[in-house]
């Protein structure tokens, strides 16, 4: 199935909308003083909202068939790896708030995942659940 650019913008604006809400609600100029407490969660999605916008604009900047310098294209898994990192994190680590054995393998990821009533599952396939529990092996591997 091949999609349309629009298409794929559409999407990644609703998955936007659905991982952070209304962004339009934050005020980005706030800076906590010293008397409040951090908001990290609040500049994590700013950051992440901001990462999205720039992520889309290059999508739409970039030809099909075009060609990059190395140090771009460099640059560009950087990135993709980086988020990739932190999706995980949260999904898998902070998330489900355990760590499964560090002697754990693929199918103890699986099993666990498959049987996991956390929120991030919700409405998953046994499929999903399985590329998921995957990736999550993969990455705690790396991080061996």
């Amino acid at each position: 199935m091949k999609l349309s650019p629009d298409t794929i913008r559409q999407l990644i604006k609703e998955e936007i909308n659905e991982m952070c809400g209304n962004m339009q609600s934050i005020d980005m100029e706030v800076e906590p003083t010293h008397d409040e407490e951090d908001h990290e969660g609040s500049m994590a999605k700013r950051q992440m909202f901001k990462t999205a916008q720039y992520a889309a604009d290059i999508f739409d900047m970039i030809e099909e068939g075009e060609e990059f310098p190395a140090w771009i294209q460099s640059k560009m898994t950087k990135i993709a790896d980086y988020i990739g990192v932190v999706k995980h994190y949260l999904e898998y680590d902070h998330v489900m708030g355990e760590k499964l054995d560090k002697d754990a393998d693929a199918g103890d990821y699986v099993d666990d995942f498959q049987k996991s009533d956390a929120p991030q599952f919700k409405g998953k396939s046994k499929k999903k659940k399985q590329q998921m529990a995957i990736a999550a092996y993969l990455d705690a591997q790396e991080d061996k």
